[in-house]
Parts: structure tokens; sequence; C-alpha cells
């Protein structure tokens, strides 16, 4: 994975983000947006799931709300990461990736399993 590269150009577009909106994007803010990010992915998805009140709002554009909302979190995880100096292609393969030895076909099958009834549904 090459996750660094993305980190260093959010970072880019979010400082025009900060000089356009004269937003001042400490530390916290960045934690504290992620937090308001994570809301409007929570609100889009239930929207989606037919979980809260009607928005009015066609299939094709509570799909595509969930699909921006979840760009602005992964985006907000990568400014915090830049932000700390967090490298996290390796923090990735710290944490998640050393189990890949334990993978199965099964594992793999379900995957794909959870992928087609997703389609389906």
């Amino acid at each position: 994975m090459q996750i660094a590269a993305a980190q260093r150009e959010i970072e880019v577009i979010s400082r025009v983000y900060g000089r356009l909106f004269g937003v001042d994007r400490t530390d916290d803010w960045l934690v504290l947006k992620l937090h308001e990010e994570v809301g409007e992915l929570t609100q889009a998805f239930l929207t989606r799931s037919g979980r809260t009140r009607d928005r009015g709002l066609s299939a094709q554009e509570a799909d595509d709300a969930v699909r921006a909302e979840l760009a602005d979190v992964l985006a907000h995880v990568l400014l915090i990461a830049e932000r700390m100096g967090v490298d996290l292609d390796a923090a990735l393969e710290d944490k998640w990736f050393r189990y890949r030895h334990l993978v199965t076909d099964a594992d793999r099958a379900g995957a794909a399993a959870d992928d087609e009834r997703e389609r389906d549904a």
C-alpha cells in the first residue's frame, strides 16, 4: 500500500480548505472534525439502511452520501496520521496484516459471499 502519498496530498488539500474558510487546523480541530465526519457518516448510513426519517433521497443519492462521508472520515484519519508522523503502512502491517498467515480459503470465500450479499441487497 502507498498510504503515505495520500496523506501528504490530503494535507495539501486541507491547507487549501483552511485558507479558503479561515480555519486554524490545529491538532484538536482535526480530531474534533473527525468526530463530526463520523457523525455525518452515521447519519448517511442510517438513511441508506432505512433506519431514520425519510430525507427524500433516492437510493443512489443515499449511496453517494455514504461514499462521500466515508471519504471524509478516511481523509481526516489520514490528516491526523500526517500531523502525528504516523506511518500508516507500517502501523497496518504491525496491527492488522500480522494475521495474514492465519487467513484460510474459507475466510476469503466468506468475504466473497459477503460482497455478493451486499450486491444483491
